[in-house]
């Protein structure tokens, strides 16, 4: 379960330790609600203008669901997304195993399954 950033940036490293192909070229951190879960995916495709791509799961880790701790959300949606959003950024500027596998993709967002994405890099 995560349940602060430290546990963040260790779940998303893991997630990411493996041998992502070639042609996934943006990633997309899904957040879901009741229960309140987490996944990242990778796509193959990439348009800025349509945040469809993110509908593209061109690659899954292995074990593609974890849990959030409802703590994280604090009293709100929006709570919650700015704190998963805050974390991906301290993934970013980490010194992870991993984390040039995001830097190098074109694209890298944050939201809620059929809600907005919100672009980190």
């Amino acid at each position: 379960m995560i349940k602060n950033k430290t546990d963040f940036i260790e779940w998303i490293d893991l997630q990411l330790d493996v041998e992502i192909p070639d042609d996934i070229i943006a990633f997309n951190i899904n957040i879901y609600e009741s229960p309140f879960n987490i996944e990242i995916i990778g796509s193959s495709e990439y348009t800025p203008d349509d945040d469809d791509w993110a509908c593209n799961e061109d690659w899954i880790p292995v074990k593609r669901i974890s849990q959030i701790s409802d703590e994280l959300f604090e009293d709100s949606w929006q709570k919650a997304e700015l704190n998963i959003i805050s974390f991906t950024e301290s993934y970013l500027s980490s010194n992870s195993k991993n984390v040039n596998k995001l830097k190098l993709a074109k694209a890298l967002t944050v939201g809620f399954v059929d809600g907005d994405l919100n672009y980190v890099q």
